[in-house]
């Protein structure tokens, strides 16, 4: 029988990945489950204050004889590897029948740029006899029934992820510069975000303590499979995983902002009061109607900021972000991800032209499109499954029976 279960808030500042977790399922609970390919990362609204790391669910499509005792194995699991101690609230959501992942596609939409509450995805969850596992406060559940309702006939990329042996845990990771520069010369456009060229700097390996070795993120299976074999580095790893993802697709920018706390999209307007702030911050308002409208792009944007700092009033622009709360020392005010150039109160003799600009790779979030992506989107399509898509070293193997 073909199931999906959804597995989010699984990690803490302090550690683990959920990730991690999806990987240890397809390694350790086989052959009562079967993990099909392609396991699915989903990436949620960036700016919801009380997200994990990388506000991140995953989705398992498997087979099973037994989902009963499929579903016991991987709350078991999640149990184990959930780190509730340090501030997880994981969420498990299980589907049976496929079609109700359907159902869910509102509360996808709605989780990738604004805010859903726990207490209406426990409602629908309840009104359609979904089964469920919580932790902690079980906000994850919130992320595990969104992201069920992803799949391949959305915009998608791939990203294989690398994990590390347990006794590696915390300690500096040692991969190869120049290899994984050379990788990114040999496979760009096909992989991104894996080299910044600015900066000289390796994009593919986290610094945190969590099980994570690399990830290269790319257009096929294929690619990032290759790329990852063209990578040198000194560690014995546990194993790798592909996954087909919503990251690098702007997903979460899609909707014109309703101005709510914490919501991500974008607004229009004309350029008013532009500005440079302490830190080298540009700051400038859009006209829209009646209304001023406050940006914000920050110094660590690099490409973006430059591109900020030639804008003049008058200019009519599109920004996409997210919108920060307001407080006592600053205004409610739109975080800058994205700007489109679409019209120069002076015409196109400038520096600056009509078009689109991001951020600089370094400061691109997980949900950023590279400017590499544009007019080379991916949907309804699925590609061939690459042999090696998984490549796993049980760990509850090696303890005795």
């Amino acid at each position: 029988m073909r199931c999906l279960v959804g597995i989010d808030d699984t990690d803490s500042s302090r550690g683990n990945c959920t990730t991690y977790l999806a990987y240890r399922i397809a390694a350790d609970l086989a052959p009562t489950v079967r993990v099909l390919p392609y396991p699915r990362l989903v990436r949620l609204n960036p700016n919801i204050p009380f997200k994990t790391r990388g506000n991140a669910a995953v989705v398992l499509q498997m087979e099973t004889e037994s989902p009963s005792q499929a579903f016991d194995r991987i709350c078991s699991k999640v149990s184990e590897l959930s780190d509730v101690e340090g501030g997880a609230n994981s969420g498990v959501v299980f589907l049976s029948d496929l079609r109700q992942s359907r159902l869910l596609l509102p509360v996808y939409k709605k989780a990738l740029s604004g805010v859903v509450s726990p207490h209406r995805v426990r409602h629908l969850l309840a009104q359609h006899s979904v089964k469920t596992f919580e932790l902690g406060n079980g906000m994850g559940l919130v992320g595990a029934a969104s992201a069920l309702a992803f799949d391949e006939t959305f915009d998608h990329t791939y990203e294989l992820i690398a994990y590390r042996r347990p006794e590696s845990f915390g300690t500096p990771r040692v991969l190869d510069s120049a290899s994984v520069k050379g990788m990114e010369l040999a496979t760009w456009p096909h992989t991104f975000n894996s080299y910044d060229h600015q900066k000289r700097k390796v994009l593919v390996a986290p610094h945190g303590p969590d099980p994570v070795f690399l990830g290269i993120r790319g257009d096929s299976p294929q690619a990032v499979l290759g790329a990852f074999r063209l990578v040198s580095y000194d560690e014995s790893l546990q194993g790798h995983m592909i996954y087909v993802t919503n990251q690098h697709t702007d997903a979460h920018l899609e909707t014109e902002l309703d101005w709510k706390a914490f919501s991500s999209g974008w607004t229009e307007g004309r350029v008013d009061s532009s500005s440079i702030g302490p830190g080298g911050h540009v700051y400038f308002e859009l006209l829209n109607g009646s209304r001023r409208l406050g940006c914000a792009v920050y110094e660590p944007t690099g490409d973006l900021r430059r591109v900020a700092r030639m804008l003049r009033d008058g200019d009519f622009v599109k920004a996409f972000g997210g919108v920060r709360r307001p407080s006592t020392s600053h205004p409610k005010i739109l975080n800058v991800e994205k700007i489109e150039v679409v019209s120069l109160v002076t015409g196109e003799g400038r520096p600056l032209v009509r078009g689109t600009y991001i951020a600089s790779p370094r400061a691109n979030r997980h949900l950023t499109k590279p400017l590499a992506r544009y007019g080379r989107e991916i949907a309804k399509r699925r590609s061939p499954m690459a042999e090696g898509w998984l490549r796993a070293s049980s760990i509850e193997s090696r303890v005795p029976a």
